[in-house]
Order: C-alpha cells, then sequence, then structure tokens
C-alpha cells in the first residue's frame, strides 16, 4: 500500500509539472504568432514580411501539434483513440512521409535517407494512426541530429512488418531508457514540444497489438521502431 501511495503522489507531481510546463510551450508560439503578425501590419520591407510569415507558419504548426498531442493524450487516458482500418500501399505512405520531411531537413550536414530495399505491399491498417507513429519518430530524429544521417524504412517480417528511424543523432543516456516511453516525461527539457508523441505512439501501436522499442547510443545515435501484426500481400 506505502509502494502504490508513493507511485500515485509521483504521478500526481510529474502530471503538475507537466500541465506546468505545457502552459509555457503553448504561450511560446502564441505569443510569437501575436508578436510577429502585429508587426507584419506595419512592415512594409518584403525581405522582412516574409521573415515574419515564415516564423508564424512555423509557430502555427508548432501549436498545432501540442494542441494535437494534448487531445490525443486525453483520449488515451480516457481510453478512447478513434480507429479507422483500411488496406493501403506501405510503400507509398513510406514515400509521402519522406516528401512531407525532407523540407524540414535544413540542416545542411544531415543527409535525409530512403530506404527502399523492401518490396512494395498492401497493408490493413488504421492508416492516419500509423503515419503519427512515424512522423513522431522522424521529427524527433530530425530535432536531435545535428550532423550525419536519419534514415526510415520498413521491413517485412513472418508475421508482419516493422517500421523505423534510424539517426546519428545525439543518443539517450542509458538511466533514462525506462522513461523513454513514459506519461508526462520530457526527456529534453530544452526542445519545444509536449513530450508526448512517443507516449501516444507507445499506445497506438499496442492497441493495434503491436510493439515499439529503440536502442539508442548517447552521442552516437538512436533507432526507434515499431512492428505491427499485419499479413503484408504484394501490390496488384
Amino acid at each position: 500500500m506505502k509502494e502504490l501511495k508513493e507511485k500515485a503522489e509521483l504521478s500526481d507531481r510529474l502530471k503538475s509539472a507537466f500541465f506546468a510546463n505545457m502552459s509555457h510551450e503553448i504561450r511560446t508560439p502564441l505569443n510569437a504568432i501575436l508578436g510577429f503578425s502585429e508587426l507584419l501590419v506595419s512592415c512594409d520591407d518584403p525581405e522582412e514580411k516574409e521573415e515574419y510569415i515564415n516564423i508564424i507558419r512555423s509557430n502555427n504548426e508548432l501549436l498545432l501539434r501540442l494542441i494535437n498531442d494534448i487531445l490525443d493524450l486525453s483520449k488515451i487516458e480516457s481510453g478512447i483513440v478513434e480507429r479507422k482500418v483500411e488496406p493501403f500501399n506501405l510503400a507509398k505512405v513510406c514515400n509521402e512521409l519522406y516528401l512531407t520531411i525532407l523540407p524540414k531537413v535544413t540542416n545542411r550536414n544531415v543527409e535525409f535517407l530512403l530506404d527502399k530495399s523492401s518490396p512494395d505491399c498492401s497493408v490493413v491498417l488504421d492508416r492516419n494512426r500509423l503515419k503519427q507513429v512515424w512522423m513522431n519518430f522522424l521529427t524527433n530524429a530530425v530535432k536531435c541530429t545535428k550532423a550525419g544521417y536519419v534514415k526510415m524504412g520498413y521491413t517485412i517480417e513472418e508475421k508482419g512488418f516493422r517500421i523505423y528511424v534510424e539517426d546519428t543523432g545525439v543518443g539517450i543516456a542509458e538511466e533514462m531508457h525506462d522513461k523513454v516511453f513514459d506519461r508526462f516525461e520530457k526527456l529534453n527539457e530544452f526542445s519545444q514540444g509536449s513530450g508526448l508523441g512517443l507516449t501516444i505512439s507507445k499506445a497506438i501501436v499496442e492497441l493495434a497489438g503491436g510493439e515499439v522499442g529503440f536502442t539508442s547510443t548517447p552521442n552516437v545515435g538512436s533507432t526507434f521502431w515499431a512492428w505491427f501484426p499485419c499479413t503484408p500481400k504484394p501490390v496488384e
């Protein structure tokens, strides 16, 4: 009983700290959007206007991602996660995500690679939720990689398929490995974002009957993966 009480108290403290942090995370992009919108009204220089528009657009995306993560978490906490299962081409989704992330890899020291070694195949799954998990892996990899490469791809296995994102980023210290997928844990307090992406990804994958995991070495890189039970079929 004492151990359960301590765990409950720790969970409450983490939750309170998380929501306090979220209020700051939401205000940051909101203040940027409001501030640069006001500057945009009185600005006559085309180059400055373009710069302000890019800043506003970037913060719009960040704010939307934060709100979506919070809403997704509330659904998960309530046991309500929407699913729409349908057949789709896995290779096509992989390529779509690659083209979506490619413009966001602005660091010239980082190469973004697409592994095309696995064959085209059709799978029956929730397409949007799969993309959400993959996107979370990709966003984290790009954010944490300052040099080298980020590589995405998938492999076909006997009872399903595995998606992965490999990077040569900062890596994760061994003592933090057991906290990576925890609720209300943020491994890097200095990075923008809710820190909920991996928690939500784990819930989505497990709801589909799959598994999620990673390998990581500090200053070497990380590989995050998700395995889905499915029967891939050749594309007709």
